[in-house]
Order: C-alpha cells, then structure tokens, then sequence
C-alpha cells in the first residue's frame, strides 16, 4: 500500500512553496498538483485505487469546480478509509470549517500557509501511522 497525494489549489505559489515543505517535512517527496478541483477529479477517478491511500489538500475556493463540489463528487468512487482530504484555506469562516468537519472525507481543516510543524502533526494521524511508523 502507497500514499498518493494531490495538491488542488488554484495558487501557483501555494502549490510551489507546499511542495517544498511537504517534502522537507518527510510528509511526501512527489505530491501532484492540480489547478481546479475539475482537473484534480478527472486524475483521481482515473487513477484512485482502493489498495492504496490518498491524502488530499484541497482547497475551497477555486475556479471550475470548488472544493465542497469536488467533496460531493468523489462521493461516487471513493472511500473515505483510504481517501483523507485535508481541507486548506485562508478562510477562516466557522461555516466552512463545521461544513468541512461534517464531510466524512474530510480530517483536517488547515489554514493557509502550510507550515512544517502541521505537516509534523499530520503524520501522527491515525491514517498516516502506517507510513511513518519511526514517529
């Protein structure tokens, strides 16, 4: 069993500066990024496998297809026991994160900008545990 991860934010710098501290973190060394939550869910449905975990960091505003449609659609194919959405925004509206803490993807709401010490926390999640078992 691997870890996939999929960066979805529409902010390229985000994206670039996520990357460098995921990897720097030992969170993971590739992650892919898509521009739109359209993109990201075409690549997903394509390529999601049930033997296999994915973490996603995806964003809620975002032009073409949202965060919260993008929630809505993977419920047709994934399984929230390998598929774990780590929902990133610089919103910090209550209704966003108790939307987000209802959906059954979602275990995590972060702030933007990622930070090591978040990617440090996320290892320890019960989801993770597997693939960084030294922690």
């Amino acid at each position: 069993m691997s870890l996939n991860v999929l960066l979805v934010d529409d902010d390229e710098i985000f994206i670039l500066l996520s990357k460098k501290i995921m990897a720097r973190s030992d969170f993971h060394q590739s992650p892919l990024s898509f521009e739109n939550g359209q993109v990201a869910l075409q690549y997903f449905e394509e390529h999601y496998s049930s033997e296999d975990s994915h973490a996603i960091f995806l964003d809620i505003n975002m032009p073409v297809l949202n965060g919260w449609e993008f929630l809505n659609e993977i419920k047709r194919f994934a399984n929230p026991k390998n598929t774990f959405v780590i929902m990133v925004s610089s919103s910090t509206d209550q209704s966003d994160i108790d939307k987000a803490s209802s959906n059954a993807f979602v275990i995590q709401f972060l702030s933007k900008p990622l930070m090591p010490d978040q990617f440090m926390l996320l290892k320890k999640l019960p989801q993770f545990s597997q693939f960084y078992p030294a922690i």
